[in-house]
């Protein structure tokens, strides 16, 4: 305490010396195109955090401690200036346009290009963005950052996987996912695990990425031609800078809360509800007494299972990265380290990383780069995503609250056979192991060299390489395991994914006004996935769990698979004086996923663009910075099928008269062939009032065409169904980005951040002509949406579920003919709103993010919000049920089974279980306090900081389960596991 006073009293101390010989510094600050002054400019005493801002003339006055003779000058769009200022009292800065942030570069795996140039639809967000965001991978870190692709969690596993699509779905059968590429390594996406969940990009250290740049028109992405489909994301790493050497450390600690759990019945109010449910359907009461407990007896216990299954948890990122160079070699360094429990016991989340990023450059003519990458991931999981007896999202509010959970001596309750299958599941939970251990690598090596200053030749080697250990042990202890004395599954899965290309490159510049540049190049990737496992069935002692322990050697799986693709590719580029881009693209690719008359496939594009601003009628609009509109059309491709979705499988079929049989198990189809997605789009790029506002406009459509289709075949076929080309499926929309300096003011600025998203997706053609299968897809809607019931509510004069009978009444009778259409589970609509306030050392960023216009399925009210009718426990909310006619509720009359005579069953589908999925997220919150260049060199840094930051810290939407965001299959969250609540406190230090 005493050092911190003293400390304290040597600031005071110094600051009032410092400003006893203070002295006045005025000055004008104008921008060279123009001469004029600029408002709102920022001005500050280099080392310190006194600063000012221009006025509207671009004049400032600031005061300038003695010792101090530098003033930094700076201004969104334009080059930062250091100002000596000597012995000078007024002081005149002439600013220039920042040209590298007007051009900055995307980077592809065949080379990169000014962003200025660009004809496509391009969205980016730089690393320093979601720096030390506690996020596992960066997938995460997009959602609401980037206009056009919308990013929702399957899991709020630690680690888990995430979904995410660029400019809607596409495909019914094949994939959706977008093409992931790290530095020039093609990525596989999804999860890696069956045991929790685990995601393959969780091996990218989101501190180690320089920026993210999404291609979502063909214009940008048809160069990847067949695998484009579904868009482009491009992941770029850190590299070192010659220089000094730079270290930077952070560290942060934290919590994670449970973000909105359900509010479910003590014994007592289970009891009450259910002893009517049973009076109302003539059952003796004293059989609901004798299974929930009697209302009536005061000595009634309750437990309380959903309280001892979650919990608040903890958190921890260490981060390391060290970068420097000189002239010829370029060095980046990082190692990481996570470990986050969840909010559910026995569920958590380790990784480590470590990077190794090399430029060399022996000469002016060749360069080596590498990049060397090692991760290693723990999932501890459980199960969720469905109606799961051992999952605690389904058990742990089921349960019944007047059993206990522990017995007297200790050890587990055993629970009621009749209900759950008799699984308690808290000892389910802690005593069952459900392990996931991944090693991984993402690495790549390129050779270039310069034959001439316009026109190098780039080998690129890419390997995405991972191998998973799991284990599922359920133990004999559990009793639904005891009959056989408790099992292990070990699974071993190791994915190899390399690719290579080596091509051309070219850019010449004639005349002063005409640029010619572009690539030519060939393409080769091989992927193989083999897996192998093993079950052992029983195990003499519970803490045995490894299979050489196993009296029953019960099943042995392998499997390996494998494809193959190669591509030739070209693009060529015209930019006549800055004004008229022109682009055109080519590649064909061939697939061994496709039949053998259509293995190849061609793809291509080509987009213009005019950049307004550089024309003579407006040259004088002093506001406009730039003003540019492109236009593109083009097709890429979609191969995400089974490897052999094409060919005729032959297959086991057990034993015949004691030799193994076959039999054949698929037909192939040899016209199968690329799904195709025709893209056009039209954009407009604007940056106006010297970079303070900084705007894109795209306004798309793309039509996948010839659907990679599981059509079905006649039953006396004796085969299901036949992968073919067939059917179209329409996503259009607008895409919106928006970036502006509100306000500057003396040390305080404010900017915003805004993109917004608004989108529709319909099924045009079906195959043979027919316009709907079933109630699954339907011409004319969208290719996911829910087609069920229309619940009208309780009938208050008898309590009992109405529902439309499709002719402007109600019925109490359900069926075929009264299903019907009721929304789409695509969301119309989605963004993210960022707003930045700094004022000297301190700065706040908040950011929202949501999504609007979908309809998600609640199955969790089909277990606890079914009116007190079934086994399971049920919502706090459902005590308000009908009692007598005319009481007005949402809760109709309880009836033991759920089915009242001449009525359909309570838990039969319909828009009672429907609820808007809309909602907008406090997402993210982040304070930091920076220190002074000076305090910070006194104590041997460059830099340092500390922050305070939140993560999901609220909600507002009108679903009515727990977390809206976390969608299972169709837009359902039956068990799903839930977001967590993220606050940390944290350290930046820079040497």
């Amino acid at each position: 305490m005493r050092k911190i006073l003293l400390l304290g009293l040597m600031l005071f101390y110094v600051s009032v010396i410092a400003f006893a010989q203070d002295r006045v510094i005025t000055g004008t600050v104008s921008s060279v195109e123009d001469n004029l002054g600029v408002p709102g400019a920022t001005v500050l005493v280099k080392g310190t955090t006194i600063g000012t801002a221009t006025d509207i003339d671009g004049k400032f006055s600031i005061i300038v401690p003695t010792g101090r003779n530098v003033l930094v000058v700076s201004f969104v769009g334009m080059t930062t200036q250091e100002v000596v200022i000597g012995n000078l009292t007024n002081i005149t800065v002439a600013m220039e346009p920042d040209v590298q942030s007007l051009s900055e570069f995307v980077i592809t795996s065949y080379g990169d290009q000014s962003k200025r140039e660009m004809t496509g639809a391009v969205s980016s967000v730089k690393g320093e963005v979601f720096q030390d965001l506690p996020v596992q991978s960066f997938d995460r870190a997009m959602q609401g950052r980037i206009a056009g692709v919308q990013v929702t969690s399957s899991t709020g596993q630690p680690g888990g996987a995430l979904n995410v699509r660029v400019r809607g779905v596409g495909s019914v059968n094949a994939g959706n996912e977008p093409l992931y590429i790290v530095d020039g390594v093609q990525v596989q996406g999804g999860g890696l695990a069956a045991q929790g969940s685990q995601n393959a990009l969780g091996s990218i250290n989101p501190n180690d990425i320089e920026s993210i740049e999404v291609l979502k028109d063909a214009a940008s992405a048809a160069i990847y031609g067949a695998q484009a489909a579904n868009g482009v994301v491009l992941i770029t790493t850190k590299r070192g800078k010659k220089g000094k050497t730079n270290v930077r450390v952070s560290v942060q600690e934290g919590v994670v809360k449970p973000l909105n759990l359900y509010d479910v019945m003590d014994a007592k109010q289970l009891s009450i509800i259910k002893r009517d449910a049973y009076i109302n359907a003539g059952l003796d009461p004293a059989n609901a007494a004798a299974t929930y407990g009697d209302p009536e007896d005061p000595n009634l216990e309750s437990y309380d299972w959903v309280d001892e299954l979650y919990r608040d948890a903890r958190l921890s990122v260490y981060d390391l990265s060290i970068s420097g160079g000189d002239e010829k070699t370029t060095f980046f360094l990082s190692g990481s380290y996570t470990d986050q429990e969840a909010q559910v016991i026995m569920s958590d989340y380790q990784r480590a990383t470590g990077r190794l990023n090399l430029t060399h450059r022996p000469n002016q003519k060749f360069t080596v780069s590498a990049a060397l990458s090692l991760a290693y991931q723990n999932t501890n999981g459980t199960i969720d995503r469905g109606n799961f007896v051992n999952g605690p999202f389904v058990a742990g509010y089921s349960a019944r609250p007047n059993v206990p959970i522990y017995d007297e001596d200790g050890g587990y309750e055993a629970y009621p056979s009749n209900h759950l299958f008799g699984y308690n599941i808290v000892q389910g939970v802690k005593e069952e192991i459900r392990s996931a251990k991944t090693v991984q690598s993402v690495s790549n090596l390129s050779l270039t060299y310069q034959f001439l200053p316009w026109l190098s030749w780039t080998s690129y080697f890419g390997l995405d390489f991972s191998d998973v250990q799991e284990i599922n042990n359920r133990p004999s202890t559990i009793p639904a395991f005891s009959s056989y004395g408790g099992s292990s599954v070990f699974t071993g899965r190791r994915n190899t994914n390399f690719n290579t290309n080596h091509n051309f490159n070219f850019n010449k510049e004639f005349n002063d006004v005409h640029t010619v540049s572009g690539v030519l190049g060939f393409e080769y990737k091989v992927g193989n996935s083999d897996t192998q496992s093993a079950t052992g069935r029983g195990f003499p002692n519970p803490t045995l769990i490894y299979l050489q322990n196993a009296a029953v050697p019960f099943a042995v799986n392998s499997n390996y698979t494998e494809y193959k693709r190669a591509g030739f590719f070209g693009q060529a580029k015209y930019d006549y004086d800055d004004r008229y881009t022109a682009d055109v693209t080519v590649r064909r690719d061939g697939s061994s996923r496709f039949g053998a008359e259509n293995k190849w496939g061609t793809f291509g594009a080509f987009s213009v663009g005019w950049r307004l601003s550089s024309e003579s009628f407006l040259e004088n609009v002093s506001w406009l910075d730039n003003l540019r509109v492109r236009a593109s059309y083009g097709i890429t491709g979609n191969s995400d099928i089974a490897n052999f979705a094409s060919r005729t499988l032959v297959g086991s079929s057990g034993q015949y008269l004691g030799n193994g049989g076959l039999t054949i198990s698929q037909l192939g189809n040899d016209l199968l062939t690329w799904e195709e997605a025709h893209s056009m789009n039209i954009g407009v790029d604007g940056t106006m009032f010297n970079g303070r506002i900084i705007a894109t406009i795209d306004f798309w459509r793309k039509d996948s065409k010839s659907l990679l289709f599981d059509t079905p075949l006649p039953v006396d076929s004796g085969f299901g169904s036949i992968t073919r080309n067939t059917g179209e499926v329409r996503n259009q929309g607008i895409d919106i980005d928006l970036q502006t300096t509100n306000l500057v003011l003396g040390k305080f600025q404010w900017s915003s951040a805004f993109n917004i998203t608004f989108l529709e997706n319909e099924l045009l053609s079906l195959y043979d002509g027919l316009d709907r299968i079933g109630n699954d897809l339907i011409v004319g809607k969208p290719i996911q949406f829910w087609y069920t019931n229309e619940y009208l509510g309780v009938n208050p004069a008898n309590g009992l579920a109405m529902y439309s009978d499709g002719e402007g009444s109600y019925t109490y009778l359900v069926g075929e003919s009264t299903l019907d259409y009721r929304g789409s589970a695509l969301p119309s609509s989605y963004g993210g709103f960022t707003n930045s306030f700094s004022y000297g050392p301190v700065s706040l960023e908040i950011f929202f993010q949501g999504q609007f216009g979908n309809l998600v399925w609640n199955s969790d009210i089909y277990n606890q919000g079914s009116w007190g009718s079934g086994p399971d426990n049920q919502f706090v909310s459902q005590q308000d049920y009908w009692k007598q006619p005319g009481d007005i509720t949402t809760v109709g009359k309880p009836y033991e089974g759920g089915q009242a005579p001449g009525t359909s069953n309570i838990g039969t589908e319909s828009t009672r279980l429907l609820s808007d999925g809309g909602y907008v997220r406090l997402k993210q919150v982040t304070l930091k306090y920076t220190l002074s260049t000076e305090i910070a060199k006194r104590i041997g840094m460059s830099t340092a900081s500390v922050f305070l930051q939140g993560m999901n810290l609220a909600t507002f939407t009108d679903y009515n389960g727990i977390d809206p965001e976390v969608n299972s299959v169709g837009g359902s969250t039956y068990g799903s596991y839930p977001n967590g609540k993220q606050i940390t406190a944290g350290i930046n230090l820079n040497f």
